[in-house]
């Protein structure tokens, strides 16, 4: 495990937007499997993964302000250590599925993921492996143009 110090929070220019540096080598999502009795799992590097930041969330002190409420604007950049060899120019795994892992960040950062109204991310290799993550506070959320009136008029279909 990275050393703690590592995690970095700031405000930028006095906005609510905070810059977070986890140092942890992300790994995509897995799928939930489950059990014949029914019992619900997931795969090996992803449960690796998630008990590596549950320690290093307990170890680290967050400011008062977290975790956000309210709609939240997210850019993740997933930052993954390379192969010994690779013909591949990016990280195996949908960048979404390494995005689902920041759900080891709810009630941490933000109370749930759902305040997440805009996202942008990227994965790509590099020594350095780590989360980057830009979290700002939207002050209003646009409506969907006539999304919500086509199914009041009952003109849907």
């Amino acid at each position: 495990m990275s050393s703690i110090s590592e995690i970095r929070f700031r405000k930028h220019r006095g906005k609510p937007r905070w810059s977070i540096f986890i140092p942890l080598d992300p790994v995509p999502a897995s799928r939930p499997r489950f059990t014949r009795s029914g019992r619900v799992y997931f795969g090996k590097r992803y449960t690796a993964f998630r008990k590596e930041a549950d320690a290093l969330f307990k170890l680290t002190e967050f400011p008062i302000e977290f975790p956000l409420s309210g709609p939240l604007a997210v850019s993740a950049k997933f930052i993954v250590t390379p192969p010994k060899t690779t013909k591949r120019y990016s990280p195996r795994g949908d960048v979404d599925n390494y995005f689902k892992t920041l759900d080891v960040l709810n009630q941490i950062v933000w109370w749930d993921d759902d305040q997440l109204v805009w996202a942008c991310m990227s994965k790509s290799f590099g020594d350095r492996a780590g989360i980057e993550l830009e979290v700002m506070e939207i002050d209003g959320v646009p409506k969907a143009r006539a999304l919500p009136q086509m199914f009041i008029k009952g003109q849907s279909g």
